[in-house]
Parts: C-alpha cells; sequence; structure tokens
C-alpha cells in the first residue's frame, strides 16, 4: 500500500497574509486619500467659482464622509450611514466629490459581513438618501451631469459585495463538507481498525482454545492409561502432536497475514472451509467424542467468508462439548436452503456449570462467554443470527441461521 509522501505546504493567497493590523493601516491610508482627493475637488470647484459661505459645513461633511471609513471594519454599518448622510449633505449643499468612491467601502463592508437581506436594507437606504439629496440640490439649481456618481457607485459596489459575498459561503460550505469528509474517512478508519482486531481476536481465540481443549482431554486420558494401556496412551500423544501442529500452522498463517507489508497481497494460506469439518470431527473423535454429521438440501459452493463462519461456528460450539459437558455424542446438521444456510449442533447431555453460565441467547446476558459472543459476532457480520441453549431434558443446542447473500461463481 503506497504511503503518501509529505508535501511542502502552500501558500496562502496574498490578501489572506495581509494581517488585521495592516489592514487598519491600509483603511487609514484611503480615509486619508479620500480626504485629500474631496478636498482638491472643493478647492478646484470653489476656486473657480470663489469661496461660498457654507464652505466650512463643506469641509465638515467632507471630514465626515471620509474619516469614518477608517473605522469600517469594527462598525460597518455606523460608518456607513455616516458617510451616506455626508455624501447627501455636500450634496445638498451643492457640492459632489466625483471620483472619490466615498461610499464604496464602508457599503462593501456591509454587504460582505451581512446576509443579502440587511444588504440589500442598507442599499435601499442609501440610494433612497443620495436620490432624496439630488432632488433637493435640483430644486435649488441645475445640477451636473456627474452628481449621480455615487448612486452609481453604491449599487455597482452591492453587485461586486454580495458576489465575494456569496463566493465565501460557497468556500465555507465546501470546507466544513471537506471537514465532514474527513472525520467520516477517520471514523471509517477506526471502525475497520476495531473489526479487524476484532477478527483477529475471535480467530486466536477458536484456534488456541479448540486446540488446547483437545490437548487437555488427550493428555488426561494419555496420563490415565499411560501404564495399563500403553497403545491408547501413544494414540492420546499422536492425537495431541497433530493438534498442536495443526494449530501452530495456523498461528503461523495468521500472523503472516498481520506481517504482509502489502494488504492487497493475498493470502497463500487456505481458508478454513465446510469441506475441512470431517477432519475436524476425526479429530475430535480421538477424544472419545462420537460426531455425527450430515448435510442436508442442494450443496452449493459459498463465499469464503460463509465457509470460515460455518467452520468457526461447528469448531466452538463442539470445543465447548468437549470442555464444559460430560456428553459422549453430538451431532451436527448443515442444512442447505435457498435463501439460508441453517447450523444445528447438539450434544446428548451432561451440561456443566460453567457452560450453563456462559450460555445466552441473543438476549445478550451479561454472562456470556468468549466462545459464545465470538460466534455470535460471526454470525451477525454476515446477517444471521445465532443461539446457544440448554436442551429441556439435557443437552446443549447451538443454532446459527445465516442467510445465503451470494454465492461463489
Amino acid at each position: 500500500m503506497a504511503i503518501p509522501t509529505e508535501t511542502q505546504p502552500q501558500r496562502p493567497p496574498l490578501l489572506q497574509r495581509v494581517t488585521s493590523r495592516q489592514w487598519a493601516l491600509i483603511d487609514v491610508g484611503l480615509c486619508v486619500l479620500f480626504f485629500l482627493g474631496g478636498l482638491a475637488i472643493i478647492t478646484v470647484d470653489r476656486g473657480q467659482k470663489g469661496l461660498p459661505h457654507h464652505f466650512a459645513w463643506l469641509l465638515v461633511a467632507l471630514c465626515l464622509a471620509s474619516v469614518p471609513i477608517a473605522l469600517r471594519r469594527l462598525y460597518p454599518m455606523p460608518v456607513l450611514l455616516t458617510v451616506t448622510a455626508a455624501l447627501a449633505a455636500s450634496t445638498m449643499l451643492g457640492q459632489e466629490f466625483i471620483g472619490v468612491p466615498m461610499v464604496a467601502l464602508p457599503l462593501y463592508s456591509v454587504v460582505v459581513r451581512f446576509d443579502r437581506r440587511t444588504s440589500l436594507l442598507a442599499l435601499s437606504t442609501v440610494e433612497l438618501l443620495l436620490l432624496a439629496s439630488l432632488g433637493v440640490a435640483a430644486l435649488q439649481g441645475p445640477i451636473g451631469a456627474g452628481t449621480s456618481f455615487s448612486v452609481v457607485v453604491a449599487g455597482a459596489t452591492w453587485i461586486v459585495g454580495d458576489s465575494v459575498r456569496a463566493r465565501r459561503a460557497h468556500g465555507a460550505r465546501q470546507a466544513i463538507q471537506a471537514e465532514e469528509r474527513r472525520r467520516e474517512e477517520v471514523a471509517r478508519a477506526e471502525k475497520s481498525v476495531i473489526e479487524e482486531r476484532l477478527q483477529i481476536a475471535r480467530e486466536l481465540h477458536d484456534i488456541i482454545a479448540h486446540s488446547l481443549g483437545v490437548i487437555a482431554v488427550q493428555s488426561g486420558v494419555g496420563g490415565h492409561v499411560l501404564d495399563t494401556q500403553p497403545e491408547e496412551a501413544r494414540k492420546s500423544l499422536a492425537a495431541i502432536e497433530a493438534t498442536s501442529r495443526s494449530a501452530l500452522g495456523q498461528v503461523r498463517g495468521l500472523l503472516g497475514v498481520l506481517r504482509r507489508g502489502d494488504l492487497d497481497e493475498p493470502s497463500r494460506t487456505p481458508a478454513l472451509r465446510i469441506a475441512d469439518l470431517d477432519r475436524l470431527f476425526e479429530e475430535l473423535r480421538a477424544t472419545g467424542l462420537a460426531v455425527d454429521y450430515q448435510v442436508e438440501g442442494q450443496v452449493v459452493e459459498v463465499l469464503p467468508s460463509m465457509d470460515l463462519t460455518v467452520y468457526r461456528i461447528v469448531q466452538e460450539a463442539l470445543t465447548n462439548v468437549i470442555k464444559h459437558s460430560r456428553a459422549t455424542r453430538a451431532a451436527v446438521d448443515i442444512t442447505f436452503h435457498k435463501r439460508s444456510l441453517d447450523v444445528h449442533v447438539v450434544d446428548d447431555g451432561g451440561v456443566g456449570a460453567e457452560r450453563d453460565a456462559a450460555s445466552t441467547n441473543d438476549g445478550g446476558d451479561v454472562r456470556a462467554g468468549h466462545g459464545i459472543i465470538g460466534m455470535r459476532e460471526r454470525a451477525r457480520v454476515l446477517g444471521g443470527s445465532l443461539t446457544a441453549a440448554p436442551i429441556e431434558g439435557g443437552g446443549f443446542e447451538v443454532s446459527a441461521l445465516l442467510p445465503m447473500g451470494a454465492v461463489a461463481p
């Protein structure tokens, strides 16, 4: 599996690298530039016509229209209303600051910060004030062709600002969606790790519990007949050796899967299948447990996951028989239906206290042993169910219902 190499982080765009302090200095510079530009317009116009008696009021209006721009990022709405009112007042005094877009910056700040409904309300207020001031100025005398400059600037500014706000909102939504996808991927990865750990734990439990159970029984038999029946003792030792080698091979195969660096590399260890149950039964019969095996229905080749699940359920159920009961006979029935596969393992009695405490139905008793829990988990992974409970009159039954989701081609 390829591991992504670390790449150099990309630098953010230029405007995103500007700090808040730098933006504040830029706004201060703009408000000074607007004030000087407005003052130059007043000086040029009044130099030709002479200074009117309300020249001082024009300077006050110019200051109110330019100086508050330095605070537009902190107080966008108050600054916009102040600048608009000052421009309206200067218009009524007969002075237009053509070429100096004082209303643009505070209106832009309002549009990009507030929702569309609020920004439209702000634009409407600005346009009404400016148009009303133009009307008053027209009543006092003729107005120039450029006196509607601020009105046009306000409309154009709203269009630009609304586009920027929509683009930012879209980018924020994409960032949120990307973060949600990342969290989902992390959650899926964590879930996959947990499932893999559970699967490994189930495999180790089934391998070790079964092998040690058989070895314990065979060693007990061998020790009991060592002096009186040496041949039987040798058979027990041979069974212990075969069981140990089989368990060692399965553990090595499982460790080989864990050690592979390439997860896509197929395992060369053949998976256990339903067809391998005969060998399991022979191994258990050597312990003195008689196993009757029957297959019903039309046998079809199932997927490897189904094969392994059936094998492990039967193995664990019979291991519990030899470990926790005094039964001498067990019956294994596997029935192939069109849409399901049924597995039944029944012994002939003698339920011990340990297995009685380990047994539980699908209700999930907290006393359930790891073997029963593991069998139930295997069945649920395939969408099936499993019950394990004592039988009236003696004995114990494990019953699994596995849906035939798909068969191998």
